[in-house]
C-alpha cells in the first residue's frame, strides 16, 4: 500500500514547474486561443448563430470547445445533432460531437453539438470551413423534414 505518489511521480511532476517546460505549455495555450478564436469568427459567419440576442454559442470558459445549440428551427425528427454531425463527418469528413453524448436529457442532447479546439490551428481552420459550406445543405434537409 502506497499513501503517497511515487518517487518517479514526483520527480516529473517538478520538471513541469522549470521555466522550459512553462514556456512549452504556454505555447500549447495561445494555440488553443487562436483555434477558438477561430472557430467563433467562422461561426459568426453563420446567420443562425451569429444574430444578436441568440445564444445559440455557450461562452467557450472551460474546455477545449466550444458548445453549440442548434434551436428550434434547425431541427426536425430525425435531424438533430447526431444526424448532422454524422452527416458532416461522412460528406466533410470533419468530426463534431453531438449533444447526446454529455447530455443527460436526450431531446436536449440532439440540439446541441461541441467542436473541439484542441486540434489545432490549421485543423480548426479546415474543420470550420467545411462547415460554413455544410450548413446551408443542413437547413434544407431540416427545412424538408418538417
Amino acid at each position: 500500500m502506497f499513501i503517497n505518489a511515487p518517487t518517479i511521480s514526483q520527480t516529473a511532476a517538478l520538471k513541469c514547474w522549470e521555466s522550459e517546460t512553462i514556456a512549452e505549455l504556454e505555447q500549447h495555450v495561445q494555440k488553443y486561443q487562436k483555434s477558438r478564436t477561430i472557430i467563433l469568427d467562422y461561426l459568426q459567419q453563420i446567420p443562425e448563430f451569429s444574430q444578436e440576442g441568440k445564444k445559440n454559442v455557450a461562452p467557450p470558459d472551460g474546455g477545449f470547445y466550444v458548445y453549440v445549440d442548434l434551436g428550434d428551427e434547425n431541427v426536425a425528427p430525425g435531424h438533430g445533432s447526431v444526424a448532422m454531425c454524422q452527416a458532416l463527418l461522412e460528406e466533410c469528413h470533419v468530426a463534431f460531437t453531438p449533444g447526446t453524448d454529455f447530455e443527460s436529457l436526450p431531446q436536449i442532447g440532439d440540439r446541441r453539438f461541441r467542436i473541439s479546439y484542441a486540434g489545432g490551428v490549421e485543423t480548426a481552420t479546415e474543420g470550420l470551413k467545411q462547415f460554413v459550406e455544410f450548413w446551408p445543405k443542413w437547413l434544407e434537409r431540416v427545412k424538408k423534414a418538417q
